[in-house]
């Protein structure tokens, strides 16, 4: 965790200062493994790998962080460790996108799906981010939630040259890949909701977050908080599902679309709630069976390997949730939360650059109170 990280986080219980604890360094003096510590609250928070997690309740993370360093936490027996239940539908997302992502995490894949990090850049400078090159100050500061593989913060690290970058995530594959992030001088990852965030309000000058608020109990709910932390005219960019992109398409192509919507309402539910032993035999099947088929159609195939259809198929069937929404709803809670809308993401540039049709609803907000 570099040191600087310091002056931007706070306890996300009271907002409070924390103090950190070193159990051990790296040779510029950031912290590899220790603890925060909030006085008021008498609270403790880990850092492993560099990483910071300020999650509110207890995972099996934490006890094997205790156990690992029982010694040094032996003197700091008058701060625990965070023990509030989770959030509705917490434990169920963290659960299902961790199993998602750890073997992404763990091999450094080359894609994030079916972009290598050069079609990131091109993709939010040309897609999500066009509006950047007009502003008139430099973002600085970018809160980007929801990081998984981190591609895109890498990628955004490139498209916002002059901004220094915290990720978060709620998933634990985090700890695995966090410190390739963390190499890179501009860029800080944290593990914590995005219920709970342990930043002050109004500090960033963009909050980004492109496919991962609708995966919330609640997509408004998740919108109305992460919207707090950018700052009085500062900008707000957020991608969600498209609630009636699967109508979109006509003909027999159309038809397959409804149909494999169909399938993902169905057995989604199922699949999300069937023990994390059972989804890893399902997807490893199914994806042995569909692999050639999804190889003949997915871009970069040089690179396509059997664990990113695998990876592809957990994305699409396990999380718990997942919400379409419309681009009226969203423009509304922009509205109705102090934002002007700056921008829509641009259709003909995304099929200019991949030769296909543009998912979802994509937006930026310019916050004016």
């Amino acid at each position: 965790m570099k040191n600087r990280l310091l002056e931007r986080i706070c306890c996300p219980k009271c907002n409070g200062h924390l103090t950190p604890a070193v159990f051990a360094s790296d040779t510029d003096g950031n912290i590899q493994d220790g603890i925060l510590v909030c006085r008021p609250c008498a609270l403790r928070f880990p850092v492993a790998n560099g990483i910071p997690v300020f999650l509110l309740f207890r995972t099996g993370f934490h006890a094997e962080f205790e156990k690992r360093f029982q010694s040094q936490l032996a003197e700091y027996s008058n701060v625990r460790w965070p023990s509030e239940p989770p959030g509705p539908g917490e434990a169920e997302v963290q659960d299902t996108f961790t199993e998602e992502w750890e073997p992404i995490a763990r091999d450094d894949d080359d894609l994030t799906f079916t972009y290598t990090t050069d079609d990131l850049v091109k993709l939010n400078r040309s897609v999500w981010l066009k509006w950047v090159p007009n502003q008139e100050t430099e973002i600085q500061s970018t809160l980007v939630v929801g990081c998984g593989g981190g591609k895109e913060v890498l990628a955004l690290s490139k498209v916002l040259d002059t901004s220094e970058i915290i990720a978060i995530d709620i998933n634990l594959a985090v700890l695995q890949n966090g410190p390739r992030l963390q190499k890179e001088p501009g860029i800080h990852v944290v593990v914590c909701s995005l219920f709970s965030l342990p930043f002050r309000e109004s500090s960033f000058d963009l909050v980004y977050s492109q496919g991962v608020i609708h995966h919330n109990v609640s997509t408004k709910a998740a919108f109305d908080s992460i919207s707090r932390y950018v700052r009085r005219g500062g900008f707000l960019f957020v991608w969600v599902y498209g609630l009636d992109d699967h109508l979109v398409l006509k003909g027999g192509i159309g038809f397959l679309s409804r149909v494999a919507w169909w399938v993902e309402k169905i057995f989604r539910p199922i699949i999300s709630r069937s023990p994390r032993g059972f989804r890893e035999l399902f997807f490893w099947i199914i994806g042995v069976i569909l692999h050639p088929l999804v190889l003949l159609r997915v871009r970069n195939q040089k690179s396509w390997t059997i664990k990113n259809t695998i990876h592809g198929l957990k994305d699409w069937l396990s999380p718990r949730y997942a919400h379409e929404h419309s681009f009226n709803e969203v423009i509304e809670w922009y509205e109705r939360s102090g934002y002007q809308i700056i921008d829509v993401h641009s259709a003909a540039a995304y099929r200019d650059l991949f030769q296909k049709r543009l998912w979802g609803v994509g937006m930026t907000g310019a916050r004016l109170s």
